[in-house]
């Protein structure tokens, strides 16, 4: 009986005290104290997993490092076969086309008379060509002395116009000195001037005329000079001269000198 009250008087004391007891209140998410890492299993190290992580990307990468230079490398080798550098196009391209073209007859037999027929026909046409190409090469060849006959004759011509345009220049200058003014083909301005000095000797004294004229000009320009004067002025100035010129310049008027 004694233990029954006991017991009782503990249940009351239990039920008291559960509602006598607060309630605690929530702790903020913020204020949470940061959960703890898991600590590594026993017999482990802590940075053996990070370093397994390391070798894992460092292989991966020297994967990716392995493919892209094969992938370079396999560009570069279709680069030399397609733009056929150092004859390897032809090197790599012709047995694959015999490998590909032994296949082909060996699955369908008759295709090797049709690629005797192709083999006939180029053959043929690589002859058209070569006859071809050789009247091309004798046309050319004829073409070339042709030009060189025409460089030939255009240099003897060069030749034979330099020489006439010397003796043309030699005639000139041999005009100069023995034909007289008058007789020769003068420009209207030449021909005005020898009147003016014509026209000035006349106005000059016989003596003084006769000076300056032998002094300063030839027998042909003198006969020039006095062919554009009048018959009496002429006259003065030839009675004035010595003989034998007088006679000269007048052999040269008369069309005689």
């Amino acid at each position: 009986m004694a233990e029954e009250i006991t017991g009782l008087a503990e249940d009351d004391e239990s039920e008291g005290a559960g509602k006598g007891k607060k309630k605690q209140p929530k702790e903020k998410k913020g204020n949470m104290p940061p959960e703890p890492k898991p600590e590594p299993a026993k017999g482990e190290k802590p940075g053996k997993k990070v370093k397994g992580e390391k070798k894992k990307r460092g292989k991966l990468l020297l994967i990716l490092i392995i493919v892209l230079v094969v992938l370079i490398l396999i560009a570069a080798f279709g680069a030399l076969i397609y733009l056929n550098w150092w004859g390897i196009g032809d090197m790599v391209l012709d047995p694959i086309g015999d490998w590909l073209l032994g296949v082909v007859v060996w699955l369908n037999p008759e295709f090797t008379s049709v690629n005797e027929e192709l083999r006939a026909n180029n053959e043929e046409r690589v002859k058209v060509l070569d006859e071809r190409e050789g009247e091309l090469d004798t046309r050319e060849e004829e073409i070339a002395a042709r030009e060189e006959a025409a460089n030939t004759r255009e240099v003897q011509l060069d030749r034979r116009s330099t020489a006439l345009d010397r003796r043309e220049a030699s005639l000139e200058e041999t005009q100069d000195v023995t034909v007289p003014l008058f007789r020769r083909e003068l420009t209207e301005q030449e021909l005005a001037d020898l009147q003016s000095l014509s026209r000035t000797f006349s106005q000059m004294t016989p003596e003084n005329a006769v000076e300056i004229l032998r002094r300063m000009y030839e027998p042909p320009d003198v006969a020039s000079i006095l062919y554009h004067m009048n018959e009496r002025n002429r006259a003065a100035i030839l009675t004035e001269m010595d003989a034998p010129l007088a006679v000269e310049i007048t052999n040269i008027l008369l069309n005689n000198g």
